[in-house]
């Protein structure tokens, strides 16, 4: 097992870093890239699909609060109600 560095020991940024980068290969078994990929693309898009996961929560939520109606086309808008 390698030593462990110190200036990265636990360093909770780091860890949850590793994580997203451990998802993106649970996902993508073969994927293989350098680290600045790795940085402007797994992480981005590690990033991106949790951001529309919890977007989604968040319309979700308003829609239910009665704050947004969803049109038929999946455009979410100002519910009419509270336009007034």
């Amino acid at each position: 097992m390698p030593a462990k560095d110190d200036t990265d020991r636990e360093d909770p940024a780091v860890v949850a870093l590793a994580d997203e980068v451990m998802g993106y290969l649970r996902a993508h078994p073969d994927a293989a890239d350098t680290m600045e990929h790795i940085a402007r693309w797994w992480i981005l898009q590690q990033r991106i699909e949790a951001g529309l996961a919890a977007t989604q929560k968040a319309l979700d939520y308003l829609e239910r609060q009665g704050a947004l109606e969803k049109t038929v086309q999946g455009v979410y808008r100002l519910a009419k109600q509270r336009k007034r």
